[in-house]
């Protein structure tokens, strides 16, 4: 009789194990709700799979416990939800079949908006901002299939144009021109493929009168005045490190 319990008990046991999460088909194809942790033991996801494909909602979360994504899985699109440690937004936005799509925004500690983004299939596209705490563009750069191509501006926080140039297919091409605090013109030059080229202007503070010429060609430096110390490029992108939160997109 106590043979007979001990069979009953393992084959429960073995049956429970069997219902329990992390299941996968005969195909090998995930099914049912599965877990994974971090090597400290916490939990990194849950969620459930359907024939191999995640379904409904993932929760995903730092090594610490606190809740650090949340994706809604519906057909090829997912919705994400992306969390600072501390709990507050850190990001919004849309995957189609893995990939960014459409509008992302990206928030800062006290919920304001950072920047926002565009992605068509993955792809970088149309106008992409970056915001400073008071809502004032900082910055405006527009792409075209994954390539800078477009108006790039920046303003200072008042909003006076700091400086404008044009994209071509990632590369600087064309006229740029930078403007001081009081939205006068303090430099001017051209670009030849993200070089350089031709005469750079640098104007006194009213943006009238001239005070240094250069020249250049593709990149390099020609005029008689070579020798002179070369004033630093202000042509200088935002960080954007805060703008690529981890893909949650493949959970295994």
């Amino acid at each position: 009789m106590r043979n007979v319990f001990v069979i009953t008990l393992m084959l429960f046991s073995l049956l429970a194990f069997s219902q329990g999460d992390n299941k996968t088909d005969v195909k090998g194809h995930k099914q049912g709700e599965w877990k994974k942790y971090h090597p400290n033991g916490m939990l990194r996801y849950v969620g459930n799979f359907k024939n191999d494909k995640p379904v409904g909602e993932f929760k995903y979360y730092y090594d610490t416990g606190n809740l650090q994504t949340k994706m809604s899985h519906k057909g090829s699109a997912t919705y994400a939800i992306v969390f600072y440690k501390t709990g507050e937004v850190k990001a919004l936005g849309k995957y189609i079949n893995q990939k960014k799509d459409s509008t992302w925004t990206y928030y800062g500690l006290d919920g304001l908006k950072k920047a926002a983004e565009y992605y068509t299939k993955g792809m970088k596209d149309k106008v992409w901002y970056v915001y400073y705490a008071n809502g004032q563009i900082a910055e405006e750069k527009e792409y075209k299939d994954d390539f800078e191509n477009g108006i790039w501006n920046q303003y200072y926080a008042d909003g006076k144009k700091k400086m404008e140039a044009i994209y071509e297919n990632g590369g600087l091409e064309g006229k740029a021109v930078y403007y001081n605090s009081e939205g006068k013109r303090s430099i001017q030059g051209f670009y030849y493929h993200g070089l350089r080229n031709g005469v750079w202007l640098y104007f006194e503070d009213n943006g009238i009168k001239i005070k240094k010429k250069e020249e250049y060609v593709k990149g390099k430096r020609i005029d008689k005045n070579k020798d002179e110390n070369i004033e630093v490029d202000p042509l200088t992108p935002i960080p954007e490190d805060f703008l690529n939160p981890e893909n949650f997109t493949s959970p295994r």
